[in-house]
């Protein structure tokens, strides 16, 4: 049986969704999370700050680092440094959200950490966006807690090409040269002073896409609504397979009883006349019997599978997180996509 530390870091982390790809393997998580299941708050504590400073961590990682460091220190009655770790965990993953049952001593910080960024404009404590201004690419960086201290821009012309990457100094905003292409494809990753990614926008794998577009007057354009997935399908075929499975469940406890009942008027005086036997006197008893319990048996398994069906599917929908708009504005030349959500 999972003991309470472990529930209520797998609660935590479990709610932690914002960053992209949190089920990266990485063995310093691994080994924070242990310590914090094993109760090693010490430990913990240790792990996650040693891994935060050695670097190097992508974002995924660098977001559970500074959540198991901040619950770990929350734990020890650090509430100062469990705020600042809980604010920095926060802006790396702004989706960030603790569930009710962890214990007000962690929600407590986290609480404090969560309404000290909260903003008026709802905007996220980290944020990255690119503009395109014909042969300049601008990134702009909100940054409130001064986190990032440097800026990997990786671009290239086309698919297939090799990025090239340019390391840039954080601040506001930043301009660099780019090609005069129809099309630029382009990543950026915000560093803290350890290495550390705690923003992105784009990756290797799925850059943005700047287009250029050649207009005399402004234009505005949004490339697609804000999309999310469909999970309808997931919560109908769920909560169907809850209710067949209920039903079997009931269907299989009232055959119990009829077997329940046949088994006693086979077992009474009744079936116990002299002259015949048990059988000859309540043979279709008998088989009422065997009916019950073979239906009650079958009833009992199908329902269980149908509830484990529908557990399974919740678990396997996915999540409601939504893709961001971008928006394309040509006058200058523009492509800017938001990262982050709100608090």
């Amino acid at each position: 049986m999972m003991n309470r530390p472990a529930f209520l870091l797998s609660a935590a982390l479990a709610l932690a969704g914002a960053a992209p790809a949190l089920a990266q393997t990485n063995e310093r998580v691994t080994e924070a999370q242990k310590a914090y299941a094993d109760v090693d708050y010490a430990g913990t504590r240790r792990l996650a700050k040693t891994a935060i400073e050695r670097g190097g961590n992508d974002r995924a990682a660098t977001g559970q680092l500074y959540l198991l460091w901040a619950m770990a220190a929350a734990a020890l009655d650090q509430n100062d440094e469990a705020r600042s770790a809980f604010s920095a965990a926060l802006a790396v993953n702004p989706e960030l959200k603790l569930d009710k049952s962890v214990s007000p001593k962690i929600r407590g910080p986290y609480l404090e950490a969560r309404g000290a960024l909260s903003t008026a404009d709802g905007k996220a404590p980290l944020e990255l966006a690119m503009h395109q201004h014909r042969q300049e690419l601008e990134i702009e960086l909100r940054d409130a807690l001064g986190l990032a201290t440097s800026l990997t821009l990786s671009i290239r012309a086309r698919e297939g090409q090799p990025y090239e990457r340019r390391k840039l100094a954080a601040g506001h905003s930043r301009r660099v040269q780019v090609p005069a292409e129809n099309e630029l494809q382009a990543f950026v990753q915000a560093l803290d002073g350890y290495g550390n990614v705690v923003s992105e926008l784009g990756s290797a794998e799925d850059p943005e896409r700047l287009v250029l577009v050649s207009s005399e007057r402004p234009v505005s354009t949004t490339i697609g609504p804000e999309r999310g997935v469909n999970r309808t399908p997931y919560f109908v075929s769920a909560g169907a397979m809850a209710v067949l499975g209920l039903a079997s469940g009931g269907i299989a406890t009232a055959m119990y009883l009829k077997r329940e009942d046949a088994a006693k008027e086979w077992n009474g005086a009744s079936c116990e006349q002299p002259g015949m036997t048990r059988m000859q006197q309540c043979g279709p008893v008998d088989d009422r019997r065997h009916d019950a319990q073979t239906m009650a048996i079958g009833f009992g398994a199908a329902g269980g599978a149908l509830l484990l069906g529908s557990a399974l599917t919740l678990l396997l929908t996915p999540s409601s997180k939504h893709e961001p708009n971008v928006a394309l504005d040509a006058g200058p030349q523009r492509l800017m996509l938001r990262l982050g959500g709100e608090l």
